[in-house]
């Protein structure tokens, strides 16, 4: 009888330690179970930031690139019309040296004359 009893309290007091156990580790899980929602939650922030952060990234990377292809471009047609201006003014200068210089040869013409 009393080996009957003395399992029966063992069993009873291993029934206990089992359950307060469960309830051990069902806490553990629990707590374990909220880390990983809001590490879950955290990643799935940063996640949205990264690709809102590239997407703003590859946009000023593209304006970037027009601004300077047509910074380059302003720059050689700015170049390319000044070129030209210098142009213009150096045949206009010599056609007024020529159209004087002229001018000079008929008023000695006609002073000779």
């Amino acid at each position: 009888k009393d080996t009957i009893s003395e399992k029966f309290t063992k069993t009873a007091e291993q029934a206990k330690l089992l359950n307060t156990l469960q309830v051990e580790v069902a806490s553990v899980e629990k707590e374990l179970s909220c880390d990983i929602s809001i590490l879950r939650d955290r990643i799935d922030h940063c996640n949205r930031r990264y690709y809102e952060a590239r997407k703003r990234y590859e946009d000023a990377e593209q304006e970037f690139v027009a601004a300077k292809l047509d910074l380059h471009n302003c720059k050689d047609l700015k170049e390319g019309l000044q070129e030209h201006l210098f142009t213009i003014i150096k045949l206009t200068e010599t056609k007024k040296s020529e159209k004087l210089a002229e001018l000079h040869i008929r008023l000695e013409n006609l002073g000779l004359q």
